[in-house]
C-alpha cells in the first residue's frame, strides 16, 4: 500500500473503539444507521453475533470504520453489516471522498477478510451507491448487484405546500380534494411526538405493524427485541426518534415512526390504525403533513427508505440505487453462494413477470 494504512478489528465494544468512532463521526456526514449509538444499541439488544468492527487508520488516525458481524443461519457463517435487519442503509463510515483508491481498497479488504477468516459467505446487503454525497467504496470498488431504489424528496425551504411541486398533477389534485373533503367534514389534528416522551407509542405502532404484516402474510420482523431496541434508542437519542400522527375526531387513524438526523427525515414504519377513513387516503395525508412539517423545521431530505412502492414515486423528486455484494470462502460457502444466486435470479424473474 502506498499510503501508510493499517487496521484493527474489534470483537467487542471498548473505549478505544468508541473514541475513534466518535472522532470520525464528528468530522463526516453519515446516515443515522452508522452512528455509534445506533450500532451500540443493536449490539446490546440483539446480542447473537460475533462482531468484527474494522477501524482503518492512516498514520494512526482513523479514516474509516467497517461495522461488520458474523451471523450464523443454519450453521452457515455469514459476514455482513451489523444491524442489516434493523437498518435501511448499510455501509462504512469514511473520512473523505478519496480517502483510498481502488488498488488500496482491494488490498485492504482482502487483508481484512484473511484476518477475519471464520465465515462461509460474505453478504453485504442494503448498500447505498452514495453515503450522503460520498461514493460508497464498497459499491465503487468491488462487484455488486443493483436490486432496488430509494426514493427521496429534496425539500424546498420556502415552499409552504409541497403538493404544488409534485410532477404528477393528477395525484396532487386528487389528494388536495380528498384532504379538503376530510377537513370540511371532520376535526383533523396532525401532530408529532418525540418518542422519548411517549414510549407507549413505540409499542402501539410496532404491534399494529405486526398485525398488518400478518394480514398480508408477509414475513414478520416485529418482536419484543425490536420494541426494546427502539425504546432504548429513544432514551439515548431523545431528539431523534419521532412519531407522526393523524387524528380524526380524537381517534388516531394513521401514524409513522421516523428518525431525524443530519437534516434528513427517515420515514420508517407507517401504519393505519383503522379502516374507517380509508376513503380519505389517511396514509397519503399523513405523508403530506409530515413533508410540510419537515419543511417548516428546515429539514432538507424526506427519505422513504428502500423499496419501490408506487406511492413513494408520486411524492419523490430524487432517487438513488441500492446494491448487494455476495461472495464466498471454501467449498461450503461456494454451494451456499450458488443457491443464493439462483434464489435471487428466480425472485428477480418473478418480479419482472409481476410488473
Amino acid at each position: 500500500m502506498e499510503k501508510n494504512f493499517n487496521f484493527k478489528i474489534f470483537n467487542k465494544l471498548e473505549e478505544k473503539l468508541e473514541q475513534d468512532w466518535k472522532s470520525l463521526e464528528n468530522e463526516v456526514e453519515q446516515f443515522f444507521f452508522q452512528k455509534f449509538i445506533f450500532i451500540k444499541t443493536i449490539i446490546e439488544i440483539f446480542n447473537d453475533t460475533k462482531i468484527n468492527i474494522v477501524v482503518l487508520y492512516e498514520n494512526n488516525k482513523p479514516v474509516a470504520i467497517f461495522p461488520l458481524e458474523i451471523k450464523i443461519y443454519n450453521q452457515i457463517k455469514i459476514l455482513q453489516w451489523i444491524g442489516t435487519n434493523q437498518s435501511d442503509y448499510c455501509c462504512p463510515i469514511t473520512r473523505s471522498k478519496n480517502f483510498v483508491d481502488e488498488n488500496d481498497f482491494r488490498l485492504i479488504w482482502n487483508k481484512i477478510l484473511d484476518t477475519i477468516k471464520d465465515f462461509d459467505i460474505i453478504f453485504l446487503n442494503k448498500q447505498p451507491e452514495y453515503i450522503e454525497l460520498t461514493e460508497n467504496p464498497f459499491v465503487k470498488f468491488i462487484h455488486n448487484t443493483c436490486y432496488s431504489k430509494v426514493y427521496q424528496t429534496k425539500l424546498v425551504s420556502h415552499e409552504s405546500d409541497y403538493l404544488s411541486l409534485l410532477e404528477n398533477k393528477k395525484f396532487s389534485s386528487e389528494l388536495r380534494r380528498t384532504k379538503k373533503k376530510l377537513l370540511e367534514n371532520y376535526k383533523v389534528i396532525f401532530k408529532t411526538v418525540f418518542l422519548a416522551k411517549q414510549e407507549d407509542l413505540i409499542e402501539k405502532i410496532l404491534f399494529k405493524k405486526n398485525s398488518e404484516l400478518k394480514k398480508k402474510k408477509i414475513s414478520n420482523f416485529v418482536d419484543e427485541s425490536l420494541i426494546n431496541f427502539y425504546k432504548k434508542l429513544s432514551y439515548s437519542c431523545p431528539e431523534k426518534l419521532v412519531a407522526g400522527l393523524i387524528k380524526v375526531e380524537g381517534k388516531t387513524i394513521a401514524a409513522s415512526l421516523g428518525i431525524i438526523q443530519n437534516k434528513r427525515f427517515y420515514y420508517l414504519v407507517p401504519v393505519m390504525f383503522t379502516d374507517e377513513f380509508n376513503s380519505f387516503s389517511p396514509g397519503k395525508i399523513l405523508i403530506y403533513y409530515l413533508i410540510n412539517w419537515a419543511i417548516k423545521n428546515d429539514l432538507k431530505v424526506f427519505d422513504f427508505g428502500i423499496g419501490e412502492e408506487s406511492y413513494k414515486k408520486y411524492w419523490s423528486n430524487f432517487s438513488t440505487r441500492i446494491f448487494r455484494h455476495l461472495n464466498y470462502k471454501g467449498v461450503k460457502g461456494f454451494v451456499v453462494f450458488l443457491i443464493i444466486k439462483i434464489y435471487f435470479k428466480f425472485k428477480q424473474k418473478l418480479g419482472s413477470l409481476g410488473s
